[in-house]
């Protein structure tokens, strides 16, 4: 009797310790491209992690399953640019959360300055609402 139970304790441990290891902690990050008219002809690339994730266009966004923990996200515009990516942005994801992170466009001198910023959800409501998700960033390899 003895060894049954502790056979079946022992199936039961192995069972919750492999369940609670294999799941992998993620959060979402929004990424968020209202520019208004500038560079409104082009698609922006966002990379996290300098891993390319999302072609956007104007008045889109695309949601993004992550691993918790920190992370870096940059935009660079696509058509004629430098080719650089902005200054990283570093955001901290949390289990079950959600970032949301904006593509700013500045004006510095002749040129515009792309950068990304990290927004509440009551900044992001409203940009959301105007704005269409995009369930495919990246065109099929």
């Amino acid at each position: 009797m003895k060894t049954i139970k502790f056979f079946t304790f022992l199936a039961l441990m192995v069972t919750v310790s492999h369940t609670a290891f294999s799941q992998d902690k993620t959060g979402q990050v929004y990424l968020i491209r209202s520019t208004g008219y500038t560079g409104a002809a082009v698609n922006y690339r966002l990379y996290i992690d300098d891993q390319l994730v999302c072609k956007l266009k104007n008045k889109s966004f695309s949601i993004h399953d992550i691993g918790v923990g920190q992370h870096t996200v940059s935009v660079v515009s696509g058509g004629i640019s430098n080719g650089k990516k902005s200054a990283p942005l570093t955001i901290t994801v949390l289990e079950g959360k959600v970032n949301y992170v904006s593509v700013v466009s500045t004006q510095s001198g002749y040129a515009n300055k792309l950068t990304c910023q990290e927004i509440t959800q009551n900044s992001a409501d409203p940009l959301l609402a105007k704005a269409t998700q995009n369930k495919s960033c990246l065109p099929a390899k």
